[in-house]
């Protein structure tokens, strides 16, 4: 046995070790997506994005405005560009100015964190269908007579403008919806928010603060500098 290990150390030393085999090069870093962080405010606002963000943004938006729809639209690539690098986080605030209004912005948190991006993005770009239906449902019968609750009103304005159909597309079921539209603290919240706006002398939608203040911003063009200037 002990030739038979020394004759195997002759031909190691004779004919070399077997190469190693290569390490694989390490797999770099992946960068952490911050549009994945939202965090659902007791305020009732909805922010998206690194906490330590150097640009905190505070966007005031209705879901029946035609304006904030077109800034949803122009802004979407660069803002969550801007977003996921951790640059810049959003806090979406609300402003009902109706109750169309106000079932659109229930429904865009009726998912929860994780659905709020999608159901939101989703409203705006059908905006101009579920006016046209909000402005259809209001001629009949239905739309003449009172509600008993809120709620109930709210379930109607939902059903007719296909809001209900776009939330259920986003994996929000019936039962999830219609508890929703009839949380009355959910209700209060997204109220409040107007009423905060209204107070902090914000008179139009869409509106805009950068690190704490207002800016003289309506549209996306005009926001963009106030957001990437170093």
């Amino acid at each position: 046995m002990r030739i038979l290990i020394l004759l195997c150390s002759f031909i190691l030393a004779l004919f070399g070790m077997p190469p190693a085999k290569a390490q694989a090069p390490a797999k770099a870093a992946t960068a952490r997506n911050w549009t994945n962080s939202v965090t659902m405010l007791p305020t009732g606002g909805i922010a998206v994005g690194n906490p330590m963000a150097r640009v905190q943004l505070v966007e005031w938006a209705s879901y029946t405005c035609s304006h904030c729809a077109a800034f949803a639209r122009d802004a979407k690539p660069e803002l969550t560009a801007l977003t996921r690098s951790g640059k810049v986080r959003v806090e979406y605030r609300t402003l009902p100015r109706d109750a169309l209004d106000l079932t659109a912005a229930l429904l865009a948190r009726c998912g929860g964190a994780n659905r709020f991006l999608a159901a939101h993005d989703a409203i705006f770009a059908q905006q101009s269908a579920m006016l046209d239906k909000a402005e259809a449902f209001a001629a009949t019968p239905p739309a003449q007579q009172p509600t008993p609750t809120i709620g109930k009103r709210l379930e109607q304005l939902a059903a007719a403008t296909g809001l209900r159909t776009l939330v259920r597309g986003q994996g929000v079921d019936d039962a999830k919806i219609t508890a929703c539209l009839n949380d009355e603290a959910a209700q209060k919240r997204v109220i409040a928010i107007a009423e905060a706006a209204q107070a902090a002398g914000v008179e139009g939608t869409p509106s805009f603060e950068v690190n704490g203040k207002k800016v003289e911003a309506h549209d996306w063009a005009t926001l963009k500098p106030f957001l990437t200037a170093s």
